[in-house]
């Protein structure tokens, strides 16, 4: 019977022993799944499958030195992405190559755009990971390599395998491009001698950004958004799509020769209008780091006149786009020699939405969200822009042409971040097109189905361009039914893009 007895005396030291031992795995338990829920959540990778996967690797890599480091190491770098991640999705290259063209001005804007649950799941993410690191590792001597190998397998075709590299990838692409535009500047263009019809002595083509066409009045937005342009005498076109969804991809798929995909930079808008013999002004609001920081500085380069308002450090030169006008002003009262071709590069629209204002009345509250107010405001602002810009041609008694497009539409809905950048739905490429002349005295509709892509092509039709390389065609002449839109990898079908619902 003694030996059956148990010693009590020794239990209370074994549920010690065991409640330490709990302690001390919920020490990198509890980090490693708040880890696993907010990386995937934040990077635009959520699922149940992939919260359960960055589990099983945080628990396989730490019976590793290697793997332990090595995965907290990158999975701390990929949790960078999640301000950008929860509101735009998985990382592309679009995405990385507009983070490299952004200068610290417009990375501060969208830093302080960024909703509060991103900035959540960005911290947790970051202290569980530390708490991980801190806690997690358990290197016993035996089955290190087979953890190894278990830690391989898990990640072959893992999300954060993919995401690292598609950074990777992208990066190297885009250090190619770059390479690219520098070598370009050196090639001549394509153009022969030309001449253009000199029925208008200012031709002014304005470079709208960040504007979606669905919220502007005259495009039939129930919001009084563009009260001139309402019912201003012109030609607007209202089924007209840019070539890409950002800035740096579409620009040069409209101002340059380019079959959607590959661009000539050389053979630009700029370079054919000096080869017909105007006078060419490039002015920009936007950021001038060096000449090749971006196709669309490259191409405003080969202009006889640039004046570039941000030079450098992108907050030393706030500088608001009305400020365009008075180069705009200077150029036709005192070029009358020249038939002249201006073009404007507005920062317009671009988030943050409200820094873009400069003291412009917000007058539409359609929103709780009040950088989505600020929006339409801008828009507004556009629309006063717009008058004055035609106010000064009228002024010259000079005949003229003036016309405007936006490089890009953008993604605007009611979330957290309400107006933001996107590559996944129609409206992300809907932008507005009109054409204001001298001699046109009617508000007109246009919806002809066009791609921005043939934009050169129209250009030369309305100055009386003819070249080979650009012929001069009618909108009639290159309308599209299945128009197709470049989204950083390749042509995608635009009829088979998403619609997203217009916020009333």
């Amino acid at each position: 019977m003694a030996e059956n007895r148990v010693d009590i005396s020794k239990q209370p030291l074994r549920l010690k022993e065991n409640s330490v031992t709990i302690k001390s795995a919920l020490k990198w338990i509890i980090p490693a799944v708040i880890a696993a829920l907010a990386i995937p959540v934040g990077t635009g990778y959520a699922s149940a499958g992939n919260i359960i996967l960055t589990f099983i690797i945080l628990f396989v890599a730490r019976k590793n030195p290697l793997t332990f480091y090595f995965s907290g190491l990158m999975l701390l770098l990929l949790s960078l992405y999640i301000p950008v991640g929860y509101n735009f999705g998985r990382i592309s290259y679009p995405y990385v190559v507009s983070a490299l063209q952004t200068n610290p001005g417009e990375s501060l804007e969208f830093l302080q755009g960024v909703s509060f649950t991103a900035w959540l799941l960005f911290v947790m993410a970051i202290t569980s990971l530390l708490l991980f690191i801190i806690y997690g590792g358990d290197f016993g001597k035996k089955h290190q390599a087979i953890y190894f190998i278990l830690f391989v397998m898990v990640n072959m075709n893992s999300f954060p395998n993919r995401m690292a590299t598609q950074v990777i990838t992208s990066v190297y692409k885009a250090s190619l491009e770059l390479k690219k535009l520098k070598a370009s500047n050196s090639i001549p263009d394509d153009f022969p001698i030309l001449s253009h019809s000199g029925k208008y002595k200012n031709v002014i083509v304005i470079i709208g950004e960040s504007v979606a066409r669905d919220y502007l009045s005259v495009y039939g937005y129930q919001h009084n958004t563009t009260p001139w342009l309402n019912t201003a005498p012109g030609l607007f076109f209202t089924d007209y799509i840019s070539t890409a969804p950002n800035t740096y991809l579409s620009l040069p798929r409209t101002l340059a020769l380019s079959d959607g995909v590959k661009t000539q930079e050389n053979n630009s808008i700029v370079a054919l209008a000096n080869s017909a013999g105007f006078n060419t002004f490039w002015v920009s609001n936007q950021g001038f780091l060096a000449t090749f920081d971006t196709p669309a500085t490259l191409i405003g380069s080969r202009a006889n006149h640039q004046v570039f308002f941000k030079k450098g450090d992108y907050e030393e030169n706030d500088t608001d786009d009305m400020a365009l006008l008075e180069h705009l002003h200077s150029i036709v009262n005192e070029n009358h020699s020249s038939d002249n071709a201006v073009f404007l590069h507005m920062i317009g629209s671009h988030p943050d939405t409200c820094s873009r204002l400069n003291g412009f009345p917000v007058n539409l509250h359609i929103s709780q969200q009040e950088s989505f107010n600020c929006y339409l405001a801008t828009l507004q602002k556009l629309d006063t822009f717009i008058q004055r810009a035609h106010d000064i041609l009228a002024r010259s008694g000079e005949p003229y042409a003036l016309v405007y497009f936006s490089d890009h539409g953008m993604t605007v809905d009611d979330s957290e971040r309400p107006v933001r950048h996107g590559n996944d739905a129609r409206q992300n490429y809907n932008i507005p097109f009109f054409i204001l002349t001298s001699d046109n005295h009617q508000h007109l509709i246009d919806d002809t189905p066009i791609s921005a892509r043939h934009f050169m092509s129209l250009f030369s039709q309305l100055t009386g361009i003819n070249s080979e390389l650009i012929p001069a065609r009618s909108p009639q002449q290159i309308a599209d039914q299945q128009r197709t839109v470049f989204n950083g990898v390749g042509l995608i079908p635009y009829n088979e893009l998403k619609n997203n619902p217009i916020i009333d």
